[in-house]
């Protein structure tokens, strides 16, 4: 089993559309922390924003792609939003959803609009993931590492990360499809989806960059 961390350049374009229509100087995309295809052919996700929210809530009320949004005024640049897909990102998706790896996540966007993304699997539909995606974004390797056994996640994690971590795997958080949200998460901590979203992030920058040292 194999991790592997790539690079994605769309190529000056967004894959959500919306996003083209933000001043990228205005408003920074930090992470994707969750997405869910829905069967009406629309997507719905979990973003980390940076920068001026009120112009991102005034284009997203006048783009016609995005059917719904909420940014909260105390969620720390957390949005949730739900709209149309283009050509390129059904594609993509469609591709993730029939393949056999996994993507962790979040994902993490670069100053430049790449993407930081981190696939685990063997290496055949590794190999066929990237094939598939080139097709959309140029892909860069980053680095290749064997994917480590868990059993080290209390060095590296702290008790609040450990019972976050445990909570969201056992309602199903990490199963492929997804089986729960950060919401439910959050809920089930009795915690606010800011608080459980950031940590999340955590801990998967610490689990990921942990393996490599």
């Amino acid at each position: 089993m194999r991790r592997l961390t790539v690079v994605a350049d769309p190529g000056g374009r967004r894959l959500v559309s919306v996003f083209n229509m933000l001043d990228s100087e205005r408003v920074k995309r930090e992470y994707l922390h969750h997405y869910n295809l829905l069967t009406d052919g629309t997507v719905v996700m979990l973003y980390q924003l940076r920068g001026d929210l009120d112009h991102a809530r005034a284009v997203f009320d006048e783009s016609p792609d995005v059917l719904h949004y909420d940014i909260p005024e105390q969620g720390n640049g957390l949005i949730y939003l739900h709209c149309e897909m283009n050509e390129s990102l059904a594609g993509i998706l469609s591709a993730l959803q029939q393949s056999e790896v996994i993507m962790t996540m979040p994902i993490e966007f670069l100053d430049d609009d790449r993407l930081r993304v981190t696939f685990i699997g063997e290496h055949e539909p590794l190999q066929r993931i990237l094939n598939q995606l080139a097709e959309f974004v140029d892909i860069e390797i980053e680095r290749v590492s064997e994917y480590g056994s868990a059993d080290r996640l209390s060095s590296v994690l702290t008790e609040r990360q450990r019972e976050i971590l445990t909570a969201a795997v056992e309602i199903g958080y990490y199963e492929v499809p997804r089986h729960a949200t950060i919401r439910d998460v959050a809920d089930a901590l009795e915690l606010s989806q800011a608080t459980v979203g950031e940590h999340l992030q955590k801990i998967e920058a610490r689990v990921l960059s942990g393996s490599d040292h």
